[in-house]
């Protein structure tokens, strides 16, 4: 073999070598990437699944209103009053009261003073003692109007009769005032009567000591 047959074989033999050790990180790939598999999608869901689906949610919002909505009980003025916080005072004693019945059936307005309303009448605990029932009675009846009343309605009024048999009158200067007393705006329906806030007691009592 002659030296020029020899050099051009080792030159072939060189060129195979690399291309057979070449990167393989240089060469095209022709293995496809594996593809992620998608999350099962709701239109895949069979119709019983998709029922269980909306049951579920169901049951989430239902609890949740009921976890964010605070209980009251419409039923009644009375009731209303009784599971709220409003106007723990004059619920206290309008609960001791026997006309409380009569707030719980009747259809009535109650006119309900804020707790600070008592600041000037700090007396009112005394109403709670036996011997003064009947003028506990007397007070709750000076805030009950016997007939439901929104505010609007009462608002536009110049005067009511109330449970105690008194005609009071009812003024807007300076807002709304009954008996002197001034009305907060704004009423709460209940199934069987309504409230309206009062920032003053309607009527005080003289208490028997």
């Amino acid at each position: 073999m002659t030296k020029t047959t020899l050099t051009l074989f080792s030159l072939a033999l060189v060129l195979i070598f690399s291309c057979n050790t070449s990167d393989p990180l240089d060469q095209p790939s022709t293995q496809s990437s594996p593809k992620k598999e998608k999350p099962e999608s709701l239109n895949n869901l069979t119709e019983k699944e998709k029922q269980g689906m909306r049951l579920l949610k169901r049951r989430q919002k239902a609890t949740q209103e009921a976890l964010s909505v605070k209980e009251k009980n419409m039923t009644s003025p009375y009731k209303y009053l009784t599971t709220t916080d409003e106007y723990p005072i004059f619920t206290s004693l309008m609960s001791r009261s026997i006309l409380s019945k009569h707030i719980h059936s009747a259809g009535v307005t109650v006119l309900a003073p804020v707790d600070k309303a008592f600041d000037d009448y700090p007396y009112y605990k005394e109403l709670l003692l036996p011997l003064n029932k009947e003028e506990l009675d007397n007070f709750i009846a000076y805030h009950i109007i016997d007939t439901p009343l929104e505010y609007k309605e009462f608002s536009v009024g110049d005067s009511w009769t109330v449970h105690a048999g008194h005609l009071l009158s009812l003024t807007n200067k300076g807002g709304v005032n009954f008996n002197g007393a001034h009305v907060r705006s704004g009423s709460v329906d209940t199934d069987h009567g309504m409230i309206i806030g009062m920032d003053d007691l309607v009527f005080y009592p003289k208490l028997s000591h």
